[in-house]
């Protein structure tokens, strides 16, 4: 995961990895797998961009990729909830 997303070392453990991993795993109910294939969801903003996206996918009942769901642009990100894109 390290080699993915260095940036992982900067990342403290009460601010970031443990709230994020919570949501997660609690709120998102996403494997552990996805998670070690996209190590950068951690250097993403929970309340700005990864909550308010998974309920929005959610609400769209569109369950799309993890890196789909977090690095596309607001555009292409609502483009795609219209669609309804199934997971992959």
């Amino acid at each position: 995961m390290v080699l993915r997303c260095p940036a992982l070392f900067t990342f403290s453990i009460e601010n970031n990895f443990k709230p994020k991993l919570e949501f997660f795993h609690e709120e998102m109910q996403r494997t552990l797998k996805e998670l070690k294939d996209f190590p950068q969801y951690f250097a993403f903003s929970l309340e700005k961009r990864i909550k308010p996206r998974h309920e929005e996918a959610v609400q769209s009942r569109a369950r799309l990729p993890l890196p789909v769901m977090l690095k596309s642009t607001n555009e292409e990100f609502h483009e795609l909830i219209k669609q309804g894109t199934p997971s992959t």
